[in-house]
């Protein structure tokens, strides 16, 4: 039986669908998606008949495409929502990520964890039949202690985010970058049908190269929105011994304080060492003394981004440049192809992670 296809308005984009691998017919395609977490899809049918294919649970294929090329658009997953209406149903499925979250309790041994490396402990917890890995071969060079805390019974997404918060090195390298210290991090995501990737982000990196550059003018941008913020500023922090409180140390940048007021904080470190205390103290507040820049932006015909990008956005009230991540993303199908993407915040999340790690 051939597949139904359908075509999204304005922007000629090529759709088809399967409900456990029956054509069907989709109206009002959308998407959402963030880094760490499962890409969900949303549609409505428009009978009563397709309606009852949508089951809870029915396995979702949505293939997209331009000019017969598949994007990153296309998706395989489960229902986890069906609303019917008198007309046939609104869905929601959720790619296979979501079969890490809900996966059965797995016993994570100390002695099967401590010295590997982190990004294949956690390729392993991904290694399920629905999700393809087959590409996870990078590794991170960052290897598990006993300090992280990584054993347990838990489920297979539970060991996996465990992991990942503590997938981030900071790195000194007057060759590659104009700060000082820079963090480099990693996320997972599935971009395109049932293939996990895994993503090492390196914004400041003077070689990295953004998939897109926009700004105001951009003829694609249809809202473009800045959000400077000093809410996870550090440019005052105090550490301190965990194992001594009389050992401690505060660093405090006289420039930041005097240009954005006192933004203070308290850490912990498993060390009794001064000398590494102080140099701690004085690497988060070079890293955190600034604000944190996020944007958000609505443009068309933009399906090739996918979560862990790097796009150039030339700022709005500033004369600067700046290349960050994408977070997140939606997209609408349903006026043209619109995205709109989140992009930034992820320094300010990877503080807050660095100080849970550290107390």
């Amino acid at each position: 039986m051939p597949a139904v296809t359908a075509e999204v308005l304005a922007d000629t984009l090529a759709v088809t669908a399967t409900i456990d691998d029956i054509p069907i017919p989709i109206t009002r395609l959308g998407y959402q998606a963030k880094a760490n977490t499962a890409r969900t899809v949303s549609f409505t049918v428009t009978s009563f008949e397709h309606a009852l294919l949508c089951k809870l649970g029915s396995k979702v294929e949505v293939q997209v495409g331009r000019d017969g090329v598949v994007s990153n658009l296309s998706f395989i997953g489960i229902i986890k929502r069906v609303q019917p209406t008198d007309e046939g149903a609104s869905v929601t499925a959720m790619d296979y990520i979501t079969l890490l979250a809900t996966s059965t309790f797995v016993d994570y041994k100390i002695g099967d964890i401590i010295g590997r490396d982190l990004y294949f402990l956690a390729s392993s917890a991904m290694n399920i039949d629905e999700i393809d890995t087959t590409f996870l071969t990078q590794g991170s060079g960052i290897k598990a202690t006993a300090e992280m805390k990584l054993e347990g019974l838990q489920t297979r997404k539970e060991f996996i985010d465990k992991c990942f918060r503590h997938m981030y090195t900071f790195v000194e390298d007057a060759t590659s970058y104009f700060d000082k210290l820079n963090i480099v991090y990693y996320q997972y995501a599935i971009h395109m049908s049932n293939r996990m990737d895994i993503m090492r982000v390196d914004p400041e990196n003077i070689h990295s190269r953004p998939t897109l550059s926009i700004s105001t003018t951009s003829n694609t941008v249809t809202d473009l929105e800045a959000d400077y913020n000093t809410t996870l500023l550090v440019n005052s922090a105090t550490v301190v011994s965990s194992t001594n409180d009389k050992i401690f140390f505060t660093y405090n940048d006289a420039d930041s304080i005097a240009k954005y007021g006192v933004s203070s904080k308290l850490f912990t470190l498993q060390t009794e060492n001064l000398p590494m205390i102080m140099d701690e103290a004085q690497r988060y507040v070079n890293r955190y003394k600034e604000p944190i820049i996020s944007y958000s932006i609505q443009l068309r015909n933009a399906e090739h981004l996918v979560v862990g990008d790097l796009v150039e956005v030339t700022a709005p009230l500033l004369s600067t440049k700046h290349i960050l991540p994408i977070s997140g993303y939606s997209i609408d199908t349903n006026n043209g192809l619109i995205s709109s993407l989140t992009l930034g915040g992820k320094e300010a999340s990877m503080l807050e992670l660095i100080k849970k790690a550290t107390e």
